[in-house]
């Protein structure tokens, strides 16, 4: 069940100051893939196929519990996965995994979206190549500095980087986790990330 829903409406531009697209906010496209339903389905999709296909790719060493689908170590242990699931042969993104590309996307930004208090919200410029008609962010209400995240530009950038995907999203954690467990005095969640 999901405790941390939240979508923004087009009254939230603090979320993405200066460019935030009211409208896009609305876009059927955009609530349709956002709608709390499609993003379960898309996790559990992740959980139930995905996953099981990647270990038996990569083999299941280091494999955390994942009773806790959204705790740190199951973050840390998916996020490293995300090479295997879409690089092909060549090391490059291979588009023909967009579907598996949107599993992570959506997990990934469902992840901060719960633990850290973020919102989802359509940057519709940054959706390319995965998406079309929109670009899944998240934004964080309580940052002092109106911080964001592009979650499928950011999923782009570091499958195509020339290094491992899974430091970007390491750094993710540690910018977003860390300075929300300080800012919010969550010392288990702070202790939970540097574990």
């Amino acid at each position: 069940m999901r405790t941390d829903a939240r979508r923004a409406t087009p009254a939230d531009s603090d979320l993405d100051p200066g460019f935030f697209d009211a409208d896009a906010q609305q876009s059927l496209a955009w609530l349709a893939w956002s709608d709390p339903a499609a993003i379960d389905a898309r996790i559990e999709r992740l959980f139930a196929e995905t996953l099981p296909r990647l270990e038996a790719v990569r083999g299941t060493e280091g494999r955390p519990s994942l009773d806790d689908r959204f705790s740190v170590a199951a973050f840390d242990w998916i996020t490293a996965l995300i090479e295997v699931a879409v690089r092909g042969e060549d090391g490059r993104y291979a588009p023909e995994n967009d579907h598996l590309a949107d599993q992570f996307v959506t997990y990934i930004g469902e992840w901060m979206v719960r633990r850290v208090e973020g919102v989802w919200f359509n940057s519709p410029g940054n959706g390319a190549p995965i998406f079309d008609q929109y670009g899944p962010a998240v934004g964080y209400r309580w940052s002092p500095e109106s911080t964001n995240d592009l979650v499928a530009l950011l999923f782009m950038m570091a499958v195509n980087s020339d290094d491992s995907p899974y430091a970007y999203f390491v750094d993710l954690l540690c910018e977003r986790g860390l300075v929300f467990a300080e800012e919010r005095d969550r010392p288990d969640l702070k202790a939970e990330i540097l574990a």
